[in-house]
């Protein structure tokens, strides 16, 4: 079941990368910012469960998925430095 979620959330994550990167419009919509955080959420679920699963066909995806979820975690936040910075802009 894992495995069966872990290939469309690390698509999600990288077509969130690639919307941050070239479109980031999109990504402050509702549905973007829906699609964001929900993507965050689970990531993080997979990979509680993947750190408590124990077999060794399972380690890429957990690796992947440790890394895809901490770079959109990371996006998130330096969008949030970004508008911090310009919104306090004269």
């Amino acid at each position: 079941m894992v495995r069966v979620i872990t290939m469309p959330l690390v698509v999600v994550h990288l077509l969130i990368a690639y919307f941050w990167i070239f479109d980031w419009e999109k990504l402050t919509t509702d549905i973007g910012l829906i699609s964001w955080i929900g993507s965050i959420l689970l990531g993080i679920v997979v990979f509680i469960i993947n750190r408590k699963s124990k077999t060794s066909d399972q380690y890429l995806s957990k690796k992947i998925v440790a890394a895809t979820t901490f770079m959109t975690i990371l996006l998130g936040v330096f969008a949030l430095m970004i508008e911090f910075i310009t919104s306090s802009m004269p």
